[in-house]
């Protein structure tokens, strides 16, 4: 259902979206090319509406340290570089202070806490799209997250369901940073998703809390199906093999990250994705597979449901 009104506020645009219409269009004289234009998104070739949903894929690690920004932030460029007529956005929601700001180098003032605190009727999807930076070399749209402790430990959960909700309507895949945080801020995020990027390293610590966390996600009804698992070996080259590390977790490891000591660190101090940086360098395979493999199981997940 696509909803074409006169009336232009928030409040009625979010409540047709809650109330279950697709789109929510104002009428003016151009708007017949993007009604036409929904239509065919909507309804041509799909099983259903829902179908035009954006799709959610987060990345979580049991341990600091393992590059989940990193990943995270390259993945979505190479997602993007994939799916060049696809809108791609980025949440940081690692708290208490983000980190993928850093990574890009973002320097403006709208960010996960922010949004948060705005008005919840405010929050539509054409804000989103009209209002979260681009990041030009990146090839996606960011949501900052928290500039600073003081600010993450304000922030207004109640408002992260309509913020993630919202930008799926918005984008066509988003991708959150969760860090480390397993938490009831994340786990509705997490147990919504598409798809789970799970990023451990050979640390046998790491692994060891991995375990914990996948039993924990089976007990929140989570399936292998929905789990991505990359090993992470670009910070160092010690540590178990890939067999032992799939053996302590018991999930299959998708994708392995070669070592490459400090280059992930001078492309993020120069703000690059890494495909920039080093174009010859075999790990920008290694992204392009792993972003054509995820966006495509993230697909997969959504026209299963």
């Amino acid at each position: 259902m696509i909803a074409l009104s006169s009336d232009p506020q928030p409040a009625r645009i979010r409540s047709a979206l809650e109330a279950g219409f697709a789109e929510y269009m104002v009428k003016t004289a151009q708007v017949m090319p993007s009604l036409l234009e929904a239509v065919n998104r909507l309804v041509g070739g799909k099983a259903s509406a829902k179908e035009a949903g954006g799709r959610l894929i987060v990345f979580l690690s049991a341990k600091g340290g393992t590059g989940t920004s990193s990943l995270c932030a390259n993945i979505a460029t190479n997602i993007a570089l994939y799916k060049p007529d696809k809108h791609v956005a980025v949440v940081d929601m690692v708290l208490p202070i983000g980190s993928i700001a850093n990574i890009v180098g973002y320097q403006g003032d709208l960010n996960l806490v922010s949004m948060a605190e705005m008005p919840l009727e405010t929050l539509t999807p054409d804000f989103f799209l009209n209002n979260l930076a681009g990041m030009p070399p990146w090839h996606f749209h960011l949501m900052a997250g928290s500039p600073d402790p003081e600010s993450g430990n304000r922030l207004k959960i109640g408002s992260i369901p309509d913020i993630v909700n919202s930008m799926k309507t918005a984008y066509d895949y988003v991708l959150v940073d969760l860090g480390r945080s397993l938490s009831r801020i994340s786990m509705p995020v997490i147990e919504n998703a598409d798809l789970i990027a799970l990023i451990v390293n050979t640390d046998s610590s790491t692994l060891s809390l991995t375990k914990t966390v996948w039993e924990y996600l089976q007990y929140k009804g989570v399936e292998a199906a929905s789990v991505y698992v990359i090993l992470n070996r670009a910070a160092g080259l010690e540590g178990l093999t890939k067999a032992e590390a799939e053996k302590i977790i018991s999930l299959e490891i998708k994708k392995s990250m070669p070592y490459q000591g400090s280059n992930f660190a001078l492309a993020n101090n120069q703000h690059l994705p890494f495909s920039q940086k080093y174009p010859d360098n075999t790990t920008v395979i290694i992204f392009r597979e792993m972003a054509k493999e995820m966006a495509e199981l993230a697909d997969r997940h959504v026209r299963k449901n």
